[in-house]
């Protein structure tokens, strides 16, 4: 019998990348191969590479050019292949910049791969594999390499906001989602297969049901909006209604959290707002209390020249309904600084948005165009180094609020799920406890020690919080959990 083949697979970019690599992974594992972790061994090595930010291509052209060596294995050599966003917009061009390079493939081709990688490995050179599918439907199956508590569930692809700096609408193409009746039963399987956690995954899964006819009467029919009516019409499938599905079907009553990334403000509605209510005020009983909503500015201005569509007073507005309905709701949010023509004044309000909302995280990139975008036909004004000094202000200016956030939660009872052992062993004090790190619902990163030979990973325990830092919490089991 001949060896299993093995592949390597390495990942940049958002959690659609993650989820897409996972995807790739079960499918080469369904033709026999196996995953290493160690890219000498590999004979298939794959690259996902992302395009939102400058630094991010580069980072996968970089680890292109690293692996260029191992094509001096003759006959040994392994196939190369780059896909993701870098696959979707670059394609042929790629070859160019890395001529050893075997293929490329797109967002839209990835269950094509195992034929990509067999006409490759048949002979054929410089293979593309990057249409868009031009069809309005979009059926699919989650895939998971292992069995674990936690999987990610594409809903939707796609984008249709085309915000000036935002390459994304290039790269995934036009919002198309999976009908509600599909993502149920797809979560169903998942959780007969011991998985607790879900995500739920699009680019904006807000404006999720967008031509679905809404043929089962679910509810909310109509959503709102105080910032502008946009998304699934009335009569359409809509996010609200697919939360509630999934959360009252017996098949999921295993599951035990529901989270979902990433949003936009236009489509964040009113009745989305009211399923973080408690489940005695009609919320949704499995929705994880937490929200990643993208903001990007503080400033009005900036946020036009962007193309947001929206006024930050309205951001404030859902920020403090949401508050309302759940008080300990963990917030996020993403930021571009140096945004061109962003003034002193523009990024001022910026910081008073992070004074005024409190978010537990934020995650903060310097502005960088990306080629093919509105934006980048605005002149980059804003010098590197005003940037990189505004960066630097903004996350430190987020790391106090964090802190206090943070410490806010010492003394409370906790439920994490566990994700495994910490990197950091640190915390414990000698040889035989271990350090295991978990989420909270409102995704606080809890790390604790155990001397308990039990392994926790994928365990949901209680926790109570003993220490803060602005970036994680520090915990111990309640009683009775160490002997389980």
């Amino acid at each position: 019998m001949t060896e299993a083949q093995k592949f390597y697979i390495k990942t940049f970019g958002c959690q659609m990348n993650v989820a897409d690599s996972e995807r790739m992974a079960a499918l080469l594992a369904e033709r026999g191969m196996l995953p290493t972790e160690s890219v000498e061994d590999a004979q298939v090595i794959i690259i996902n590479g992302c395009t939102v930010r400058e630094k991010a291509v580069h980072k996968a052209v970089s680890a292109l050019g690293g692996y260029q060596a191992l094509k001096s294995k003759g006959a040994g050599a392994p196939v190369i292949g780059i896909g993701g966003c870098v696959g979707q917009l670059d394609q042929g061009k790629l070859f160019k910049r890395a001529p050893y390079l075997d293929f490329v493939f797109g967002t839209d081709t990835i269950d094509n791969l195992p034929e990509i990688i067999h006409r490759v490995q048949s002979g054929e050179r410089h293979v593309v594999y990057a249409d868009f599918d031009k069809s309005m439907d979009y059926s699919t199956e989650t895939k998971v390499y292992a069995r674990r508590a936690q999987a990610f569930v594409n809903i939707m692809k796609g984008c249709d906001k085309y915000c000036t700096y935002c390459i994304v609408p290039f790269t995934r193409g036009r919002e198309k989602s999976r009908t509600i009746d599909e993502v149920v039963n797809d979560v169903a399987r998942l959780v007969a297969m011991g998985v607790r956690e879900v995500t739920l995954l699009g680019q904006n899964v807000n404006s999720f049901g967008k031509g679905n006819p809404n043929v089962k009467g679910r509810e909310p029919r109509e959503l709102h909006n105080r910032i502008g009516k946009v998304g699934p019409k009335e009569g359409e499938e809509n996010f609200p209604q697919l939360l509630r599905a999934i959360d009252a079907d017996p098949r999921c009553e295993a599951l035990q959290r529901i989270r979902f990334t990433s949003s936009h403000p236009l489509d964040f509605s009113d009745e989305l707002i009211e399923c973080y209510a408690p489940p005695e005020r009609g919320g949704v009983a499995r929705l994880a209390a937490y929200l990643h909503l993208p903001v990007q500015s503080g400033s009005d201005a900036v946020l036009q020249k962007m193309g947001r569509h929206h006024a930050i007073e309205g951001y404030f507005a859902q920020m403090e309904r949401l508050r309302e309905l759940s008080p300990d709701v963990g917030l996020s949010t993403d930021l571009i600084v140096g945004f061109p023509t962003e003034t002193d004044a523009d990024f001022e309000a910026t910081l008073a948005l992070l004074d005024r909302v409190r978010f537990d995280n934020i995650f903060a990139f310097a502005y960088s165009p990306r080629p093919g975008t509105r934006a980048a036909k605005l002149r980059d004004d804003v010098p590197e180094d005003v940037k990189n000094a505004r960066l630097n202000r903004a996350l430190k200016h987020q790391l106090a609020i964090a802190q206090e956030r943070y410490a806010s939660r010492v003394g409370k009872v906790m439920e994490i799920l566990v994700e495994g052992e910490a990197k950091n062993q640190n915390m414990a004090a000698e040889v035989g406890p271990r350090v295991w790190t978990g989420r909270t619902s409102c995704n606080r990163v809890v790390n604790f020690v155990s001397a308990s030979p039990r392994d926790f990973t994928g365990k949901f325990v209680e926790t109570r919080i003993t220490g803060a830092t602005s970036l994680s919490l520090q915990g111990e089991l309640v009683l009775g959990e160490e002997a389980q």
